[in-house]
């Protein structure tokens, strides 16, 4: 990259509004919108929208202040109120409650693709709290800096069987190599698809575990389903690699589920 576009990339890297995301993340959105623009006026503004449209689905500093309280409550009490308090602090989980819900649907799915002793959560939010509480060993990848610090967090301070690491999917080496029971693809492969072509069944390829269960929405933010699960379901067809099998699908209020066989 050329020295008059060095200075405006670190801007941005420095940015308050970005400075949580990953750093191999703002950089290849601003490679992108290299190719698009030839100014570096536009590939800044454009970069930026890129990453506001990202960064909308964090926590908040206060949400990410409040999980950190809600820890230390559930530390002492040990209590699905609590577990459910906690959840509540990010939006993709906060979609699967109640607590009670969120129970059916790892039942169901644990049902068919076996009781796993490692998971590996991609784009995972605070989802591993979940399953961390539920004694399920796991390990998260996300972009969100405040995600994964919670999740590290929830270990180092209550020992809970969790981890996670600050990496960007469409990167080399982002994805753990280690042998993990399942991994959990939640709400992710068509926007790693949308931002590079082949890109969901490269991460589907390079995930190292026997059992995928992926995942997405059924509705709109605003509750309006106008056929998103009939349209998601044939984008599975079209994107599942030939080596994959689907072993089952499966719908909840908010979400359609495929568990699929490597």
């Amino acid at each position: 990259m050329s020295d008059h576009n060095e200075q405006p990339l670190d801007k941005l890297l420095n940015a308050k509004n970005y400075r949580d995301i990953c750093p191999d993340t703002v950089r290849r959105v601003w490679t992108d919108c290299e190719k698009r623009y030839k100014k570096a006026k536009d590939v800044e503004k454009a970069a930026r929208e890129a990453l506001h449209g990202i960064t909308g689905a964090f926590m908040t500093p206060r949400e990410a202040h409040q999980l950190a309280w809600d820890m230390q409550a559930w530390h002492l009490e040990k209590t699905d109120v609590g577990l459910e308090r906690m959840l509540g602090r990010h939006t993709s989980t906060r979609e699967r409650l109640p607590l009670s819900d969120m129970d059916v649907v790892y039942d169901r799915i644990f049902a068919i693709a076996g009781r796993p002793r490692s998971v590996l959560d991609l784009a995972c939010g605070i989802n591993p709290l979940y399953l961390g509480a539920r004694g399920v060993t796991t390990v998260g990848v996300d972009i969100s800096g405040a995600a994964v610090r919670a999740i590290n967090a929830f270990h180092e301070v209550y020992g809970m069987p969790v981890c996670a690491v600050c990496a960007d999917l469409l990167s080399a080496d982002a994805i753990p190599k280690e042998h993990f029971d399942a991994a959990l693809l939640f709400k992710l492969l068509p926007l790693l698809e949308r931002q590079e072509t082949g890109g969901a069944a490269r991460v589907m390829e390079a995930v190292n575990a026997p059992r995928l269960v992926v995942s997405f929405p059924t509705r709109t933010l605003g509750g309006h389903s106008v056929g998103m699960a009939v349209n998601y379901a044939h984008w599975m067809e079209e994107h599942l690699p030939r080596d994959m099998a689907i072993l089952e699908q499966f719908r909840t209020g908010n979400e359609l589920y495929y568990i699929i066989a490597k």
